[in-house]
């Protein structure tokens, strides 16, 4: 009555355990099958199900089922039309009752995921992988073919230019590709590494360019300086932070964007020199260019501006503990790694202190992870205003504190006395 195809199918997708197929006892009425379910066990055999599917098979169901079976684990509620059972005699969906112990009484029905539409589904999702692999298959020949013949030429950013080279050329498999940017879908992706070959492309040729030279010097066609505009922020943030160094000092002309980085302290690099006292500002561009140095043996990574500000006050603590405050200001870039890179070689320790909420926890295990690569003392500060060096007892206290009650760093900043203590901890 029901092919092996259908029974394989109920057996590992719809039945549950110790659950069989009772076919002796079935019907059908104009190509569709009522199909009891019986439990067995060591000493009862009992129905405990009713199955009603199609016979029929055909191939295209409506997008409509698509969107409602995202898996065969999937139950829903439908009304019982005509339109239903022509759903259900073409296989696309299954009526599943389910029965009380006296088999009879109907305690639950819902609709499960049909052969058809199971076949239907697997096919749409072959046929993308397909897609997928095609269109990555031609991202990599392109990629092969500019590399080839695009020798790089002596060049400051040369060095650079050859790290992204490299970065491209590990990027074998679409595996490889989802860890650039694992939140991505896959058109962007795919697009994004696009704009790195076509970057790569035009900074070994041209000493300056803009935005829109990227795109039409890769693509040769009406509309290519347009292809990478929908993502032109991200994907300049993405590239930077792969390369860990800006873009505008690789030849794509200044977008009116520099990064400005704060800070209290003193700090000197070799055409600037910053002393106790206001609240200081460097910019991208400066830190990719420059070495800074510092005398301070305390380097303070905070989060917020305001708490910048606020320690900037205490300049008589600042001198006298020998610290430096930088502001990572919500977001850590490539810059913010730069320079806590440069500084954390000078000093005798790392305290790192953020908003205590989820983005918080990230920018402290972040610029934790960076700290904890040279050998300098790090402490993360923790509710109740405390002070910890593992990470594990951070993040496992962080979390904790999250649940009870997000809150921002300004809302409990402490003073002189307690910052003391931290670094003395």
């Amino acid at each position: 009555m029901i092919n092996d195809a259908w029974k394989e199918y109920l057996y590992e997708n719809i039945l549950l355990k110790n659950e069989e197929i009772h076919l002796l006892d079935s019907s059908e009425n104009h190509g569709i099958v009522d199909i009891p379910i019986v439990k067995k066990t060591t000493r009862t055999r009992r129905t405990v199900a009713v199955l009603t599917l199609g016979l029929n098979c055909k191939n295209t169901p409506p997008n409509s089922l698509l969107k409602e079976f995202s898996s065969t684990k999937t139950k829903k509620q439908f009304e019982l039309t005509n339109e239903t059972y022509e759903y259900i005699r073409n296989g696309w969906i299954i009526r599943e009752y389910r029965l009380a112990k006296d088999e009879r009484t109907v305690i639950s029905e819902q609709y499960r995921m049909g052969l058809s539409l199971f076949h239907y589904k697997k096919q749409v999702e072959n046929e993308r992988a397909s897609e997928k692999m095609n269109s990555f298959l031609d991202w990599k020949d392109q990629w092969n073919k500019t590399k080839l013949s695009s020798p790089i030429p002596n060049l400051k950013r040369k060095e650079k230019l050859i790290r992204l080279k490299e970065m491209l050329d590990e990027i074998v498999t679409v595996d490889k590709m989802n860890e650039i940017s694992p939140t991505w879908r896959f058109q962007k992706q795919l697009l994004f590494l696009h704009f790195l070959v076509a970057f790569y492309q035009i900074s070994i040729i041209e000493q300056h360019f803009d935005w829109k030279q990227i795109g039409a010097r890769h693509y040769r066609r009406i509309g290519g300086s347009k292809e990478f505009d929908s993502y032109k922020k991200e994907f300049i943030e993405s590239a930077e932070e792969l390369l860990e160094y800006p873009l505008h000092l690789l030849g794509l002309s200044s977008l009116g964007t520099i990064t400005p980085i704060y800070f209290t302290g003193q700090m000197q690099g070799e055409s600037v020199s910053y002393k106790h006292g206001p609240i200081h500002a460097t910019t991208d561009l400066a830190v990719f260019t420059e070495d800074f140095q510092t005398n301070a043996e305390v380097l303070w990574l905070v989060e917020n501006r305001g708490v910048v500000t606020r320690m900037a006050y205490e300049k008589n603590f600042l001198i006298d503990s020998k610290s430096i405050v930088l502001g990572i200001d919500g977001q850590l870039r490539s810059a913010h790694r730069r320079l806590i890179e440069q500084l954390v070689l000078q000093v005798k320790q790392v305290i790192i202190w953020t908003d205590v909420d989820e983005a918080g926890l990230i920018i402290a295990k972040a610029v934790g992870a960076i700290a904890q690569r040279y050998p300098v003392l790090t402490k993360w500060v923790i509710p109740p205003l405390e002070v910890v060096q593992k990470l594990e007892e951070f993040q496992s206290r962080y979390e904790r504190a999250i649940d009870v009650q997000k809150e921002e760093q300004e809302q409990e900043i402490g003073g002189v006395e307690l910052w003391g203590n931290w670094i003395n901890h």
